[in-house]
């Protein structure tokens, strides 16, 4: 395993970590149980992983708890990232509200220590950027529970520049996570850029479009769960044809490589500038063993450039 330093911070994290979205359970990924998600979370940490990412709305708990539970033994070796300003009124998608004003912010910390069985946090992020609440509000309160010693860095997810640079004015934060992938590239032209400029390490999320560059798919498949439903262009219509012809020319130069098509996507993002770590997500330790190949080659220059072009300009659109 490789380890690199998250921005500006004294972490040393692994460049696969583990997303712990699809363990929180239905909707989303994995029905496989609680058994394999906390066998897949082990064998996880096995393998050299030690950065692990969940979230209370996550399973709406479940996933933090899962974390806990697991990595309880191992607590001091591994890097435990969770988030906040996500709330919901019941357990249904369709309630969930962004609140990052500091009172909540308050109440969410506690929680999540409490589900995740530990007395601190190493990089608390919020979650998805809250404009009804001033940058200065909720920077203010992470600053505060960082000085009560419950968290130890802040970062953030889904932030643009400006909302990044508001934060920066009343202190610092070590991290963003954003959508990035070989089909997800808009953080390219201004956000990295500002990340390099301003040592915050990038943690790369769905950098495997939710399992399109996996080359699991062809142009007739059928989505029947929560990626059949328009939400994201990779997976309908035109967009969805488009991506997967790219995808099965991916599939041949992976061949070449020696590598999966899920490898070679991932081995992609590992390579680009400021990046930190990719998040990928797993149900069962088969799948985390596939993933781990991504790391520890670098492709000729000839195939990089090519993977490059064949995936330039591609958007969600």
């Amino acid at each position: 395993m490789e380890y690199r330093k998250l921005g500006s911070s004294d972490l040393k994290v692994s460049v696969i970590g583990y997303g712990a979205w699809g363990i929180g359970g239905a909707p989303f990924w994995s029905t496989e149980g609680d058994h394999a998600s906390l066998s897949s979370i082990k064998k996880a940490f096995d393998l050299g992983v030690n950065f692990f990412d969940t979230a209370p709305v996550y399973g709406f708990g479940h996933s933090e708890r899962l974390i806990g539970q697991a990595l309880k033994p191992v607590r001091d070796k591994v890097i435990i990232a969770t988030k906040c300003g996500l709330l919901w009124d019941k357990e249904q998608l369709g309630s969930i509200k962004k609140v990052a004003k500091a009172d909540s912010i308050f109440k969410e910390i506690d929680q999540s220590l409490e589900r995740l069985g530990t007395d601190y946090i190493d990089l608390y992020q919020v979650h998805w950027p809250d404009v009804d609440t001033p940058q200065e509000e909720t920077m203010q309160a992470l600053l505060k529970i960082q000085e009560q010693g419950k968290i130890r860095h802040i970062g953030v997810s889904n932030y643009s520049v400006q909302q990044m640079e508001e934060c920066l004015k009343v202190g610092p934060i070590v991290s963003l996570q954003p959508e990035y992938s070989l089909l997800q590239r808009k953080i390219e032209n201004e956000t990295v850029p500002f990340c390099l400029e301003n040592d915050i390490g990038i943690i790369a999320y769905s950098p495997l479009a939710s399992g399109v560059l996996t080359g699991k798919y062809d142009k007739s498949t059928r989505f029947k769960d929560w990626r059949g439903k328009g939400i994201l262009g990779e997976f309908t219509g035109e967009a969805f044809v488009r991506n997967i012809q790219k995808v099965d020319r991916l599939k041949e130069i992976a061949g070449d490589l020696g590598k999966t098509c899920g490898q070679t996507a991932i081995n992609w993002v590992l390579q680009q500038p400021g990046l930190a770590t990719a998040l990928v997500g797993v149900k069962n330790p088969r799948q985390m063993e596939d993933n781990i190949e991504a790391v520890g080659w670098t492709a000729p220059e000839n195939t990089s450039s090519e993977i490059d072009q064949l995936f330039t300009q591609t958007t969600n659109s």
